[in-house]
Parts: C-alpha cells; sequence; structure tokens
C-alpha cells in the first residue's frame, strides 16, 4: 500500500542519516502491544461493566431502563466528543505524558461514582470525568501508538491489543458482578477505581515511549545495513501525509465514519443491555453476567484470529466473514427465552462472541493503512466521534425501545441492521483504498 510504504520509507531517510540501523535483539514495541493489551483489560472491563452496575442501580433507584441508560449513553456521547482532542494530545504530548493523566481522571470518576448519590452526579462522575479518561486511554489512542511500532502485522498487533477488550470482559465484569453482591454497587465502583490509579498510572508512566525511533529502532523490528539507501525522495513522502483537512475532503474518512457510527450502535446496544435482557427473562444475574463473561472470553481469541485474518485475506473478506457469524450469534440472542436451555445460551454467547471482536481491530487497520502518518492520532480522534455517538446512541435506544415495547426484540433486530452497515462501509473505503492504490504510480524502497 502506497501510503503505508512511505511511513517506511520516511523513517529509513532519516535512519540513514543517523547510520545502520541492526535488527535488534529485542523489539520494544513488544512491551509497547502489552502495554496497550493492558490498557485495553482495564478500559474495556471497567466499562462494560457498567451491564451489572445498570441492574443495581435500576433497582435502587428506580429509574426506568431509558433513565438510567443516559448515564452510559452521556459517557459515550462525551467520550466521542473529546476524541478529536484526545487524539490531538497523542499527536502533541506522546503516551508517557498523556495516558497517566487519562488513567487518573478514569479512576477518580469510578472511586466519584460509588460516592454519587443521585442521577446528575452519575453524569459528572462517571458520564464526564471518567469518560474523558476513558478517551485518553482507549481505543484511539491505543490503535494510533501501535500504527507507529507495527506497519506490516499492523492487523495483527491492534487485533493482539484489542484483545484486552475480551480479557477485561471475562475478569472485571464478573469481578464487578461478584463485588457488588457481597459489598454493594458503591465499593464495587470504588475499588475499580483504587485498581486503576495503583496500576495503569505507574505502567504507562514508566514503559511508554512514543514511537521505534526514540530506541532507534524500526517499525516490525526491522534492520537496515550501512550499504541500503532509501530509494523514496522527500517529494514522495510528503504526497502521502494526510492532514486532517485532507482527511475531511476524502471520501474514505466519511465512509469509516458511517461505518463507526454503526458498529458503535450494534456493539452498545448489545453490551448495555445483554444482562438486563437475561433478567428480563429470568435467569440469576450472576449467570447473565458470567454470559457476558463468556462473550469477552470469545473476544480475546476472535480479535486475535480476525486481526491475524485481515492480514492475510484482506480487511474486508475478513471482516465479511465476522459479520455473518455476528448475525447468526446475534439471531441466537434473539430466540432466548425463559426456557431456553443453559447450553443454547452458552452457544449463543460463543457464536456473537466470535464474530462481533473483528470490529475493532478491522476498523483500526483500516484507518492506520489509509490514514498513517504523523498525524494519525487527530485523524483518528475525529473518527472516533462518530462511534462515541453510535455508543451513546446504542445503549440508549435499547433502553428506549425496551420501555416501549417490553422486551428487547426490536432492539436486537436493529442491532443487526447496525453491523450489516457496518461491513458495508468497510467494504466501500477499502475499495476505494486499493483503486487509489492501483493508480499511484509506486515509488518503492
Amino acid at each position: 500500500m502506497a501510503n503505508l510504504r512511505s511511513v517506511i520509507c520516511d523513517l529509513r531517510f532519516r535512519a540513514a542519516k543517523r547510520g545502520p540501523i541492526m535488527r535488534p535483539r529485542f523489539y520494544y514495541g513488544y512491551v509497547i502491544l502489552f502495554l496497550c493489551f493492558f490498557n485495553m483489560v482495564f478500559v474495556r472491563g471497567a466499562f462494560g461493566s457498567f451491564s451489572v452496575f445498570y441492574v443495581a442501580l435500576l433497582e435502587e433507584f428506580h429509574w426506568s431502563h431509558g433513565v438510567g441508560a443516559t448515564i452510559v449513553s452521556l459517557n459515550s456521547l462525551v467520550y466521542a466528543l473529546v476524541s478529536p482532542a484526545v487524539g490531538y494530545a497523542f499527536d502533541r504530548l506522546g503516551p508517557r505524558i498523556l495516558m497517566p493523566l487519562a488513567a487518573l481522571l478514569m479512576g477518580l470518576g469510578f472511586i466519584f461514582s460509588g460516592l454519587s448519590n443521585s442521577l446528575w452526579e452519575l453524569y459528572i462522575y462517571y458520564g464526564i470525568v471518567a469518560a474523558i479518561g476513558q478517551g485518553g486511554l482507549g481505543f484511539v489512542t491505543q490503535s494510533a501508538h501501535i500504527s507507529h511500532w507495527f506497519v506490516r502485522r499492523r492487523g495483527t498487533a491492534i487485533g493482539l491489543a484489542t484483545a484486552g477488550q475480551g480479557f477485561g470482559m471475562i475478569t472485571i465484569v464478573p469481578l464487578s458482578q461478584l463485588l457488588i453482591s457481597r459489598l454493594g454497587w458503591r465499593t464495587a465502583f470504588m475499588l475499580l477505581g483504587a485498581l486503576i490509579l495503583l496500576t495503569v498510572i505507574p505502567a504507562n508512566a514508566i514503559f511508554q515511549r512514543r514511537n521505534p525511533g526514540e530506541l532507534a529502532q524500526l517499525p516490525d523490528g526491522e534492520s537496515m545495513d550501512s550499504g541500503e539507501k532509501p530509494k523514496a525522495s522527500k517529494d514522495a513522502i510528503k504526497r502521502y501525509q494526510w492532514t486532517l483537512t485532507t482527511a475531511l475532503r476524502s471520501f474514505p474518512f466519511w465512509s469509516v465514519a458511517a461505518g463507526h457510527l454503526a458498529l458503535g450502535s450494534g456493539l452498545f446496544l448489545i453490551y448495555t443491555h445483554i444482562v438486563a435482557h437475561l433478567v428480563h427473562q429470568g435467569f440469576d444475574r450472576l449467570l447473565a453476567a458470567f454470559i457476558l463473561g463468556v462473550m469477552g472470553f470469545m473476544r480475546v481469541a476472535g480479535t486475535f484470529l480476525w486481526g491475524y485474518a485481515s492480514d492475510r485475506l484482506g480487511r474486508e473478506k475478513a471482516y465479511g466473514v465476522s459479520v455473518l457469524i455476528t448475525v447468526i450469534g446475534l439471531i441466537c440472542l434473539l430466540g432466548i427465552g425463559s426456557a431456553s436451555p443453559l447450553w443454547f445460551i452458552y452457544t449463543a454467547a460463543i457464536v456473537y462472541g466470535i464474530g462481533h471482536s473483528a470490529g475493532n481491530p478491522t476498523y483500526g487497520a483500516v484507518i492506520g493503512d489509509i490514514f498513517s502518518g504523523k498525524n494519525i492520532g487527530t485523524i483518528f480522534g475525529f473518527l472516533e466521534i462518530t462511534f462515541g455517538l453510535g455508543m451513546a446512541l446504542g445503549s440508549w435506544s435499547g433502553g428506549t425501545i425496551f420501555d416501549v415495547t417490553g422486551s428487547y426484540r426490536w432492539a436486537f433486530i436493529l442491532a443487526l441492521a447496525c453491523f450489516a452497515l457496518s461491513f458495508l462501509a468497510i467494504q466501500a473505503s477499502t475499495a476505494w483504498h486499493r483503486k487509489q492504490t492501483t493508480k499511484t504510480q509506486e515509488r518503492g524502497c
């Protein structure tokens, strides 16, 4: 891909001025990859736990499903609105400063959420403060960060990092339900916040690095011999340096934005309401939380699988298969009733868990493929607005549809349509990129 090649050319061009770069004994990108995985565990696990907090909050405050869902909808909306600023801050400050600050806000937001006694307090602490921290530590910064360290294996790397989301779901979500059952939702909120402060802040402050150049390394741990010279001129490199202005004027930006909106809506409609759906059908809350954890467990393997598949088969082919599996899983979830056997519920969770896990790594890789460069954080941040809006829309619409109809049937059907639209957006974006790459006169390194 032409613009990916230009990134490598740029790094090699600069490296040639400093002398030969040999293949390192240990590539530090693997440390960065683990940190991104670690951050994703807490971001997805902590915020995915709202589905179990949601049931406890409805019981204590006697809110309707729609009103209760406005808390996570506000969180998602704020996450969306701060994403451009977060992306810009990532490009300017770097991860070693931004990510510890984000973890501080996220941890404090959870602690003060546990001290809340009203809806407006939860709006402030969970809906705003924690959401800002979530933005700085979430998918935008992690995917943009990985795009600097991995080029040829970008899909696989993003898949491995986003597997942390699934690991967070299978560990932190059941842990949250256990804490709520034994200590109450307030203590559970505060303990999660303290855990974030004590682990995420020091890990990122100590081990984060901005890019391979800081350690005299190249992306993917490649080497460059002293006799090797970069063939790309500066003009060729500049041609593929995206800015926010050029991105906003391009077709793939708006295609990805539309797909991101649909993906966020579908994912968070299910994430927010699957526990409430199962409880409404008469199942035990701990079992419902465990089912959500099963989806997360499948996401651990699924994100790596789909990231690897997208590197080998192509983004659109791999994502097409994943959406088909997602639709099958959603139809099974839709068919769950009070008399459904446990094996059927687990099967539905496993199938849906495998299928839906392709969304984030695929979109992250496609954005990296098309918009890679020094401004990727800013561009990614603006694209994340639509994903955050989708999160808010999906969470709110699921609760509202339940209040109107008394079930989640039409809400889950809406999720089906959202996943289908996200697939069409990937198809359009990758087709555009392929066409532009073919038209471009390649200047190899």
